[in-house]
């Protein structure tokens, strides 16, 4: 009978946290204590997934890296691809406004999305999700210079009914002005900005230390919320989805609209020892 089986009948609730984007839970039994990522030191030839050790309480604790042991993406790659991202949506409005300039000097029809929800950036923003507020109320800065730089391309085509073709070159350059020195740089500072807020949130750690033995801190993105959770039944996907050894179960919370993965801390105990027997025997020889 495994750890769990015998606690079972015992309901206790668990604490939900950020992994990579995704919702994951560990029952609080095992935890005790939450703390945010200290200064830790190395450890030479150690696996992957063990990141290094730090002093807590007169003892030693092993971190744990969740991420790697779960074979996720590293913060560093995460954090990289996200700027790459960003970059890449700033060059594309460049490349935009450039394609509406070439437009007003050649006459040939515009071709570029003209809906700021049909853009690669809009697409983008519409769908995206995140627990940071500050990053939400930050992005959301960009909303209105980016609806209106897209709506200078239906401004200029207005411009034809200006009257006289002087009338009508000075309407589109007043616009093509107004779109380069202001809702362009606006858009672009705000996608510039987000890459530092992204990397203070995302690179502010918390650790779980884990009761047992042999002390081992959990490494996850951001501690949530303390709550009850009940197992979810997803099918034939289950087994997909726990095929992890420290992955247990599929899970909801109250007020939670996705499904958490449950760790298996007896199993991640485990490792832990093993690590530490390792160390021992290093130390002996």
């Amino acid at each position: 009978m495994s750890i769990y089986q015998a606690e079972d009948s015992v309901q206790s609730p668990s604490i939900l946290f950020r992994l990579n984007g995704g919702l994951y839970c560990a029952d609080s039994r095992y935890v005790s204590t939450i703390m945010e990522l200290p200064k830790y030191t190395p450890v030479p030839d150690a696996p992957p997934y063990i990141s290094g050790i730090f002093p807590l309480r007169g003892s030693s604790v092993t971190l744990f890296n969740l991420r790697a042991a779960l074979k996720l993406q590293s913060l560093q790659e995460e954090f990289e691809d996200f700027t790459a991202m960003l970059d890449a949506r700033k060059q594309d409005h460049i490349n935009w406004v450039s394609a509406l300039e070439r437009s007003i000097e050649t006459g040939e029809p515009f071709s570029l999305a003209t809906d700021p929800h049909k853009c690669k950036l809009g697409k983008w923003y519409d769908g995206f999700k995140t627990d940071s507020m500050e990053l939400s109320a930050h992005l959301a800065r960009m909303e209105d210079p980016h609806r209106r730089l897209h709506e200078t391309a239906q401004r200029v085509e207005q411009c034809d009914a200006a009257g006289n073709r002087e009338a009508v070159d000075n309407c589109k350059q007043a616009t093509l002005d107004e779109v380069r020195g202001n809702y362009m740089p606006k858009v672009l500072g705000v996608l510039e900005d987000a890459k530092e807020i992204f990397r203070i949130r995302e690179f502010h750690e918390m650790v779980l230390v884990l009761s047992g033995e042999t002390s081992l801190g959990l490494m996850v993105d951001e501690v949530l919320s303390v709550e009850t959770v009940e197992e979810e039944t997803v099918g034939a996907h289950n087994q997909l989805m726990t095929r992890s050894p420290y992955i247990r179960r599929v899970v909801r919370a109250p007020g939670q609209d996705e499904l958490i993965l449950e760790l298996s801390l007896p199993d991640i105990l485990q490792v832990g020892d093993e690590v530490a027997a390792l160390r021992a025997a290093g130390s002996a020889g």
